[in-house]
């Protein structure tokens, strides 16, 4: 199964469970493989394969068009979009949130999931 990947798509949006951060946007950052037999190797067309410009977009416009209390729902939704997508058998994505309203140092709170047809 061939696999084609996307690193650190950034974007903000309004998502979260405290009234504080339903208000401005936040950074979200999300990392995106997909799985299938793409033809493209042989091909050397992109319609032998899935574009990545696209998943990029997919994953920007849902984090900012969109509205969502957890980053599991992000995940999920763009997971969707995704399966769509003719020739893409399986997902996986990671929604990073950039700053978590934590009282700790923290780096990023994250989720990664992983969906197939079915």
């Amino acid at each position: 199964m061939d696999q084609i990947f996307l690193k650190g798509i950034r974007a903000s949006g309004i998502h979260g469970v405290l009234s504080k951060e339903r208000v401005e946007p936040q950074p979200f950052e999300v990392d995106i493989s997909v799985f299938g037999a793409f033809a493209a190797p042989r091909s050397d067309l992109l319609d032998g394969t899935v574009d990545y410009s696209m998943l990029g977009t997919l994953a920007v416009e849902v984090i900012q068009q969109q509205s969502f209390n957890l980053i599991e729902t992000i995940a999920e939704e763009i997971a969707d979009l995704i399966l769509d997508i003719p020739g893409v058998q399986e997902v996986e994505v990671t929604v990073k949130k950039l700053s978590p309203p934590v009282e700790f140092a923290l780096d990023h709170a994250g989720v990664r999931i992983r969906r197939g047809r079915g």
